[in-house]
Parts: C-alpha cells; structure tokens; sequence
C-alpha cells in the first residue's frame, strides 16, 4: 500500500529556521533525571522487601534486559532520526520499516535472552521472572522515541521515560512486600512497557505520521545495513557496562550478585551526568576541532581540570559515605555493598575524563577509534574481573569495572592524540586525586565520627582553588564556551546535529 504524507506540521518543524536546541535538550535531560530518580526509588524499595538473593536475582535480569533492548534497537533510532532529518518525506516510510526490524530481532532476542539468563544463572533467578523481563522485548520495536527526536518532541521522550519508570515504581511499591513477591517484579515491568509503547504509539499516530502495521519494504536491506553499522559500537559500548554484572552473576550468584549490583545502581545513577556533561560540551568541541586554532586543547584542559576537581569530589564523597549511603538507601540487608561501591565511585571521575578523548575523535569522524577503544576496555574488564574475581570476591570485579574503564581512558587518550584531537594531559587530575587520597588514608588509620567525615570531606573543595589556581577562572572561562550555533543557521543543521548527538550516545 502507498505511504501516506508526512503531515506539513512535521516538514516545517523539521526544515524549519530557530530551532529551541538547547531548550528541548534541557527538557530531555530533566525527564531523564525524573525517571532515574524514580528507578532509583523503585529499587531501593525491592532491596528492602526482597531478599538479598532475590534481589541479586533482579538486578541480573534487568540488566540482562537492557542488554537485549540495546540489541533490538540495533541502531535503528539512530538511522531513522538521521535520515528523517535529510529527507522529511521519508518519515512515514521509516516509520513502518524501523518496527518492522526490531520486531525480527525481538522474536529471536527474547528466546535467546530466556536461554542465557536460565543457564548462567546457576538455577539463582526464577525462570517466571526470567521470562516476564524476555517478553517485555516484544513491545520494543512500537516504542519510536527516534520519531519524536527527529520532529524536535523531546518532551513526548521525557515524558514517555516518566511514564515507564512511574508505573513500575509504582508497581512495585504496591505489590512487592515480600520475598515470595519476586515474579510480581516482572509483571510491573510488563505493565511499564506496555503503558510507554501505547503513549508512544498515541503521539505518533495523532501528531506525527499515521500508525500503521503494513507499508512498503522498499530500501529495507539498506536500512538494516545501516543500522547495523551504528549497532555493533552500542553492541559492545552495553556489553562492557553489563559484563561485570553478567559474570558475577553466573560465576558466584547469589547474594554477591546483590551487593555488586546494588553499589553499581548508585554509582551507574550519579555516573550518568558523564554523558549529559559531555552531551552538553559536544557542540563547542566539534567546533573547536573543526576550527583547528588551537581552541580545542584550551577547552579540553579547562574542561580536564574542572571535572577532575568535581568527579574527585563526587566519588570521594561516596567511598567516605559508602556506608551510610548503602543503609540509607538499599537498606542494612546490603550493608556489604559499600566495599564495592568505595571501588566503583571511581569510575565516575574516569568517565568523566576519558569523554574527553572519546567525545573529540567523535567530532573528528574516527567512530571507528570509538569503537576500538571501547573494545580495549571491554577486553581489559572481562580479563581483570576474571582475575580479581577468582581471587577476591565481588570486590574483584569491582576493581575489574574500573579497570576497564581505566583501559578505555587510557586507549582513547592515544587514539585522540593521534588525530590530533587535543585531549587535555593526566597530570591535571594528579592535584585532586592526591587530596582526595589523603582523606581517605586519614579516614581510614583514624576512623573518623559522621560529623568529622563531614569536616574532612569539606576541606576538599576549600582547598581546591588553593592547591590549583588556575581552577575558579577555568571555571569561569568553561561556562562562557559558547554552545550554540552562529546565527543564520538553518534549524535543519541543529536536527542533523541532534542526530549525529544520538550516534555517539554510545560514547558515553
């Protein structure tokens, strides 16, 4: 049957002059916030009804989930949201195909998923729960959020996260007391997804192009080719951050499982404004780079100090607070988490810094330097958590998931002086560490009271502006890189742009 016409609403917004970039990436960035809060809740509530077996049992199949929806996705948003923005006509064609594709990989996903979660989990995860989070797959292909990036609708996306996190929080508040409640996790999840894919479905339909469940394959194999493409480097990018999770739980199981994913949730929350910071500075970087006057390496070393300072800060706050955090939040049934939520803060500052290089061959065209950066780091996590695993525990694969983010810094730092992207040098994060390290040596030969920790956290940033003077007018410089476009731009610059943003969301 012929595609209908992409509404004129739709042309217009998307070839349109004085797009609100800025704007629609604030809303975003606050409903992401909102729904990471209310995740963050939901999980902290199932710590304490579940067990901590079962909780461990959870934190696996979820993880093992987003793994399978990175897949499903197979790159496809990031195709359609690009090609939407090159050619407006061929939205509704899209439209059709992109679903039809990730439906072929949800049916093949969701037994695969089912089969790897029962055999590695040492009979430690219920197969109910097991196949509740696999079936959800099958909603995934309708959920087009791409649809509502590439029409400037960041609001239908932040609002279609909100929706997801709010019904299973709530799902889970109200019907998980107890142990014996495990399976009634997966039917909130069931619940989330199917609420998010019919709000996605109503936007699409009323506001942007017509739903419909048959159209043309015409281009098909190309599309799939393409996507392909931008998968393989989210492939690898959601099978290093899930790797740590995945061999803990089928190596050791049990309650481990629960404390390494319970320091990694916090961790993994707070760790997120890595790729909203750097998502933030990709336009002045990519001008920078373009420019080539030097302006690059200015903005890195502004960028390096500022963050090493902050992303210090951060994670020494969580391995002096480790345990109190841990009560505060997952409860006393998990109290052994803050060990390894003391290694994993960590990781927080490192991701921080190697966006630097990461994000800069990103602007340079090198995808192919990405990807093979993180494949050194995926690499290194899986041997060093195989190693310190075998010998020290859940702690292990801890100091593995830093180690591996360590590799990728390491990696894409050389990649990036390579082509000649300017990343700033290590020496700028030596002053902060240094600090940092000597409160936790004076934290830890002298324990310290609650409110003397609180006194000896704060010295680090009075100290700061102190011990590196340059850090108040980097600062200060850093804010007024300027991000936007020069004027005269045409809006269809900032929509390509957005796309080429969604291409290395990976990055991150």
């Amino acid at each position: 049957m012929a595609e209908p016409s992409v509404r004129p609403s739709i042309l217009r917004r998307l070839t349109g002059t004085g797009a609100k970039f800025f704007r629609d990436f604030a809303v975003l960035a606050g409903g992401q916030m909102i729904s990471k809060v209310m995740g963050f809740l939901a999980f902290a509530w199932l710590a304490r009804a579940l067990d901590p077996a079962g909780y461990g049992a959870v934190e696996y199949v979820v993880g093992l989930s987003l793994f399978f929806a990175t897949l499903v996705d197979g790159g496809l948003g990031v195709v359609g949201t690009r090609r939407a923005a090159r050619d407006p006509a061929e939205l509704p064609l899209l439209a059709h195909q992109i679903p039809t594709a990730r439906l072929m990989l949800a049916v093949v996903g969701v037994p695969v998923m089912a089969v790897i979660a029962i055999q590695t989990s040492r009979a430690s995860v219920p197969e109910g729960l097991v196949w509740l989070f696999a079936a959800s797959l099958i909603t995934a292909p309708w959920r087009q959020q791409w649809l509502f990036q590439a029409t400037g609708r960041m609001a239908a996306v932040a609002n279609a996260e909100i929706i997801r996190m709010a019904i299973f929080a709530l799902g889970a508040a109200l019907f998980v007391h107890s142990p014996a409640d495990i399976l009634l996790v997966g039917w909130a999840e069931i619940s989330a997804v199917t609420a998010t894919t019919v709000f996605c479905i109503v936007v699409q339909h009323r506001r942007i192009t017509p739903f419909r469940l048959r159209g043309s394959l015409a281009g098909f194999g190309m599309l799939l080719k393409e996507g392909a493409a931008v998968g393989s480097t989210n492939f690898v990018w959601a099978l290093s951050q899930s790797a740590p999770l995945f061999l803990i739980a089928s190596m050791i199981g049990g309650v481990e499982t629960a404390w390494f994913a319970g320091a990694a949730r916090i961790a993994g929350s707070i760790g997120q404004f890595s790729s909203i910071y750097h998502f933030n500075l990709y336009p002045a970087v990519s001008r920078a780079y373009a420019h080539g006057d030097g302006t690059l390496g200015r903005i890195q070393r502004r960028s390096l100090r500022v963050t090493a300072w902050g992303g210090v800060f951060v994670a020494l706050v969580l391995t002096v607070f480790a345990e109190p955090l841990i009560r505060l939040t997952l409860g006393a049934k998990l109290l052994d988490a803050a060990p390894l939520l003391q290694v994993l803060a960590w990781m927080i500052p490192v991701a921080l810094w190697s966006g630097h290089s990461r994000w800069s061959l990103a602007a340079a065209g090198a995808q192919r330097l990405v990807l093979l950066s993180q494949t050194f780091g995926l690499v290194a996590t899986i041997v060093a958590c195989a190693g310190f695993g075998f010998v020290y525990g859940s702690m292990g694969y801890a100091a593995g998931s830093l180690a591996g983010g360590i590799a990728v810094w390491v990696v894409s730092h050389q990649f990036a002086r390579s082509q000649g992207c300017e990343p700033p040098p290590y020496h700028l994060a030596l002053r902060p560490l240094a600090l940092a390290g000597a409160i936790v040596v004076l934290a830890h030969v002298n324990p310290l009271g609650f409110w003397q920790s609180v006194l000896a956290v704060s010295a680090f940033p009075l100290l700061a502006p102190l011990l590196d003077r340059a850090l108040l007018s980097d600062i200060a410089l850093l804010g007024a890189t300027k991000h936007h476009h020069q004027p005269g731009e045409q809006s269809i610059r900032s929509e390509e742009h957005t796309s080429e943003l969604q291409s290395h969301a990976c990055i991150s």
